[in-house]
């Protein structure tokens, strides 16, 4: 079965170049997409802070989304801000969403990445021939959900990563919405984050600002803090190795999802592809999560083919994790066995102490507390 990827945009027309080789080399697998969003004038958020991704305007996205297509790669336009300030629910807020949609339509946009309902209704309204694609933070995780979103006028879902192992629940998602169900597989965010709906929320709020406040950074600190609590909690990101894309062949998934937009500047996005797409990667799993742009100082080595047999469990049986850890080793066990247990918690605790110490939120908090002390 042929693999398809989608992969966060550059905007480079060389980068196209390097996907246009690669679909030639390789017959089982295609780059048939990238997707981004431009930063300049732009007013309808998304789930990324401008300032972390590429400059770009309507004008360079047009050029860039006619040189894709030339060499037979499509582009989706990400509107997967998950709160717009109620704008949608204004006849001056829809009026504003509609004319950003025919500028986007006009330059070529012919896929979208949507989370907002009333954001698709919109767009299916106004008939447009735009494919809508559900954002991962949509949170589909059962059939039922998928098939809500698909009556919306959905054409393609993308499926919340929480489930990425559950084999059970992505068979039924694919057998009752279809095959347009797209994965995401260097996933980098913690499993059951209790963090993860609010960062959304965030995130849009800060998409169209400069980000360097304590709300741009009170929830990544805490997605890295949690992570680093112990070195099993490495294995309790629900990524996806590229040996494993068989897994998801097997069941009917064929579609694939690299995320990464805010890697895209200084990260290499055409090797992280390569990889997947060759299905076999030697190296620092964590690099190839991050496309190969860090995301902290605190970078420690899990040796990718040390995990061959880590998913096994979960593909074979079905319910095997239960979400509930404390009745549960099967990660602590194989992370001592299979991965440098000591070196990494070494790193963990200095990245725990850095954070809990530079914290802006915490010592915000903890200047008002001493100001209100002194009644100031």
């Amino acid at each position: 079965m042929i693999k398809y990827f989608n992969v966060p945009a550059d905007f480079r027309s060389e980068t196209i170049d390097k996907y246009e080789e690669l679909n030639e080399k390789y017959t089982e697998s295609k780059v048939i997409e990238t997707y981004g969003q431009v930063t300049i004038d732009n007013y309808i958020g998304s789930g990324r802070a401008y300032d972390l991704l590429p400059q770009v305007d309507l004008e360079a996205l047009e050029k860039y989304i006619a040189y894709s297509r030339e060499r037979g790669i499509g582009f989706n336009y990400t509107l997967n801000s998950t709160c717009m300030g109620n704008m949608e629910f204004t006849r001056e807020g829809i009026l504003k969403i509609i004319r950003f949609l025919d500028e986007l339509h006009r330059v070529g946009v012919r896929s979208l990445t949507v989370a907002l309902p009333p954001l698709m209704e919109i767009i299916r309204m106004h008939q447009y021939d735009f494919e809508i694609k559900s954002s991962t933070v949509c949170q589909v995780v059962n059939a039922d959900k998928a098939m809500s979103y698909k009556k919306l006028g959905v054409n393609k879902i993308v499926i919340d990563e929480s489930i990425n192992r559950d084999f059970e629940a992505l068979r039924n998602i694919r057998n009752a919405f279809g095959d347009k169900v797209e994965i995401i597989t260097n996933v980098i965010c913690y499993k059951n984050c209790i963090y993860e709906m609010f960062h959304h929320n965030q995130t849009s709020h800060d998409s169209g600002v400069e980000s360097d406040k304590s709300s741009a950074t009170y929830y990544s600190h805490r997605c890295i803090m949690k992570r680093c609590e112990s070195p099993e909690k490495i294995l309790k990101l629900a990524f996806i190795r590229p040996e494993d894309l068989v897994h998801y062949t097997d069941i009917g998934i064929h579609y694939f999802k690299l995320q990464g937009r805010q890697a895209v500047k200084d990260g290499d996005p055409v090797r992280a592809v390569t990889c997947y797409m060759e299905e076999d990667f030697d190296g620092n799993l964590m690099e190839l999560l991050d496309m190969f742009s860090p995301t902290n100082s605190f970078q420690i080595y899990v040796d990718n083919k040390k995990l061959d047999n880590f998913i096994e469990p979960f593909v074979k049986i079905n319910g095997f994790c239960k979400n509930n850890c404390l009745e549960c080793n099967y990660c602590e066990k194989f992370a001592k066995e299979h991965m440098d247990y000591q070196d990494i918690d070494k790193v963990f605790q200095l990245a725990e102490n850095f954070y809990n110490q530079y914290d802006q939120f915490n010592n915000m908090v903890k200047e008002v507390e001493t100001s209100k002390c002194r009644g100031v």
